[in-house]
């Protein structure tokens, strides 16, 4: 269903580079107490650079995402990049 959002132009994809994804989602368990799953960190890093947008113009904005789950099984790929060890491929 989100392939044919995209392909009917009713949405727009973006793409993160992964060392900006697991930053943006240790921010999220920083702030939350939540340590979200990858898949949900991507929407976390847009969602950053939507805020940041926002405050730059001084536009006043409702940023909606969806948490779509934990990332208690991803931890070591979050302990990678605290180490300065995780990559972008």
């Amino acid at each position: 269903m989100v392939s044919h959002a995209l392909k009917l132009g009713l949405m727009e994809a973006e793409s993160h580079h992964q060392t900006k994804v697991f930053e943006a989602g240790t921010l999220f368990a920083r702030s939350e107490g939540i340590v979200p799953a990858p898949e949900s960190a991507h929407a976390i890093a847009s969602v950053v650079d939507e805020a940041i947008k926002a405050r730059e113009t001084g536009e006043k904005r409702v940023i909606l995402f969806n948490l779509s789950g934990h990332g208690l099984l991803d931890l070591s790929a979050y302990e990678t990049c605290l180490s300065g060890k995780m990559q972008d491929a």
